[in-house]
């Protein structure tokens, strides 16, 4: 019997303890590993499953992701999360999300785009060569573009994060979600019980190691809690030179983020 392709899949998740932030409800670094989980439970039906990949001497790269949440599920409700590819541009793969209430109500949107890269040279692969396309893609979109996130302006310095064991995945680099989690933990707990966030978009430009140290900033022209109601924050991320004392050694950004808020009503 043929194997029955999937277009769109579906996954449901309960809101558990692991999973709420301290105001008891899924947070951002929550919702990206569910979005995480979803995808990959997806292309393991697809034959584009990790060990399909290492089989073919290549790996998925997550480059850019744009999240929008209307509205945060809170402990012991459930989620319902859909995911479908976009037909290919170039190397580039897009796969699309939609969270949802068990009544199929939409409380947020995801759009990621993806390279295939060569585990050994780490040279991109055109999607053309990975395969035919056409029967296992769904050509409509949620509305969501993954945008490039600008790095240019001054920037103010938050916290310094070292990679360690726990943020390294399957191949054997941070984890996407690992950089969301380094940016809520360097902004102040205050701003956590007083803004929700509305969106969330990230650039991935460079791979961090274990032992790497990078620094999470925030740029001079974000927007200021204080005098208004919403607004939006850029970050970035740069990884610190291994020898601190050389005065010609470089950083390289390896990530910029922008996080949209408004003021929780009282």
């Amino acid at each position: 019997m043929a194997h029955e392709v999937k277009r769109i899949w579906r996954e449901n998740f309960k809101i558990t303890s692991i999973l709420v932030n301290p105001l008891g409800r899924l947070g951002l670094y929550g919702i990206l590993n569910l979005i995480q989980e979803t995808a990959w439970m997806h292309a393991e039906t697809l034959g584009f499953g990790m060990k399909d990949m290492e089989r073919q001497g290549l790996f998925w790269v997550l480059t850019r992701q744009n999240l929008e949440m209307d509205e945060w599920p809170s402990f012991g409700q459930n989620v319902v999360i859909e995911t479908w590819l976009r037909p290919p541009e170039g190397a580039f793969v897009s796969r699309e999300f939609y969270i949802k209430t068990p009544e199929d109500r939409i409380i947020g949107k995801c759009s990621t785009s993806w390279l295939a890269l060569d585990r050994n040279t780490k040279k991109i692969l055109p999607s053309a060569d990975l395969r035919p396309w056409a029967d296992i893609c769904f050509d409509q979109s949620n509305g969501l573009s993954t945008e490039k996130i600008p790095v240019q302006g001054e920037y103010e310095k938050l916290a310094r994060f070292r990679v360690r064991n726990s943020d390294i995945d399957t191949n054997q680099h941070v984890n996407n979600t690992k950089y969301a989690q380094w940016i809520l933990d360097s902004i102040s707990y205050d701003l956590h019980r007083s803004l929700t966030l509305k969106a969330y978009s990230v650039n991935f430009l460079s791979e961090t190691h274990l032992g790497d140290k990078v620094m999470v900033e925030r740029s001079a022209s974000s927007s200021h809690h204080e005098s208004t109601n919403s607004g939006a924050s850029i970050y970035k991320g740069v990884i610190m030179p291994k020898d601190s004392s050389d005065p010609d050694a470089k950083t390289q950004t390896c990530f910029t983020a922008r996080i949209d808020w408004e003021k929780i009503k009282a």
